[in-house]
């Protein structure tokens, strides 16, 4: 006698998650050899400079000083744009039309991580673009959770442009292996693949390699509150949409912001954010809100982060 058990083939035959996929994969990228920057000199005021352990590597990071308030606070790590593992002058802040320092949760009262990564600065190790990096931001916010005044059930992960790319991986690979490390993740301007701005060649499977650095083809894997956050107004977001429409993870929310660009989008969604960060609220944002951004006096412009 037959006997149909209640289970469906495609349950037997889950797909691997990305974490698991990386945990058997030596990736073989080689990148053209560029010139090492030395580390930044941030006022003292604003961050103390640290080492965290990732891989055997000693790496470095920026933290934001203990208050010695007795209390414990709210903290994110960002991850910059640009060349993501080099950190210049992160803390200069630009205009509201193009702050890529995430300053408004530094000004709110949010305790800031800016790591370095693999091969950045005076690191160790070879610039893997967004493979053995997502390993660093993971390390460098367990680092971030034992510092006395930090929150650690309250760490948030940020990234604008290639950054936002890597925030987006990590979110994928610590929802299996890490689940409970970040509260939540934030994602600016990401792009569905991985965009190399070095020169970069594989010795091994080319697409297997581009396929382990898509954030499009893992977004299932996300089981950590993430969001994908981009101006309608050039930018990233034709190629954010498509990924965002097929996405059916309940965990991944997308805000496409009218009237904002790839830079203008971040100082007042922000802003807002680190707002709710401080209340301890789930972050939420309201796509058809009018997001203005008030003009101030112009500062120091920050390096470009791209």
């Amino acid at each position: 006698m037959a006997i149909l058990l209640g289970v469906s083939i495609s349950s037997c035959f889950a797909a691997p998650s990305l974490a698991s996929l990386r945990g058997n994969y030596q990736t073989s990228i080689q990148v053209a050899p560029t010139m090492q920057m030395p580390l930044p000199k941030p006022p003292a005021a604003l961050f103390d400079s640290v080492r965290y352990d990732s891989d055997g590597m000693s790496l470095a990071a920026f933290v934001t000083p203990d208050p010695n308030d007795g209390d414990k606070h709210p903290a994110i790590v960002w991850i910059t744009g640009g060349e993501s593992n080099t950190l210049a002058d992160f803390w200069r802040k630009g205009s509201r039309q193009n702050d890529q320092t995430a300053s408004p949760y530094r000004d709110a009262g949010v305790i800031m991580m800016f790591p370095t990564l693999r091969g950045g600065n005076d690191n160790a190790g070879n610039i893997e673009v967004n493979y053995g990096e997502v390993d660093d931001v993971i390390a460098a916010a367990e680092y971030l959770a034992t510092l006395p005044y930090v929150d650690s059930s309250r760490i948030y992960l940020g990234g604008h442009s290639t950054g936002g790319t890597l925030a987006l991986l990590v979110s994928e690979v610590a929802s299996s292996t890490h689940p409970e490390l970040f509260k939540e993740v934030i994602s600016f301007g990401a792009t569905q693949e991985t965009m190399f701005l070095q020169e970069v060649d594989f010795t091994g499977d080319e697409q297997r390699e581009m396929d382990l650095r898509a954030p499009a083809n893992w977004t299932n894997d996300i089981r950590m509150p993430t969001w994908i956050i981009e101006g309608k107004r050039d930018g990233n977001y034709r190629d954010l949409k498509p990924m965002c429409d097929k996405n059916k993870s309940p965990m991944l929310h997308c805000a496409f912001i009218a009237r904002h660009e790839h830079f203008s989008v971040l100082y007042p969604l922000n802003r807002h954010l680190a707002q709710q960060i401080m209340a301890d609220e789930p972050l939420s944002i309201d796509s058809m809100k009018s997001w203005a951004i008030k003009s101030n006096i112009k500062t120091n412009k920050p390096s470009a982060l791209l």
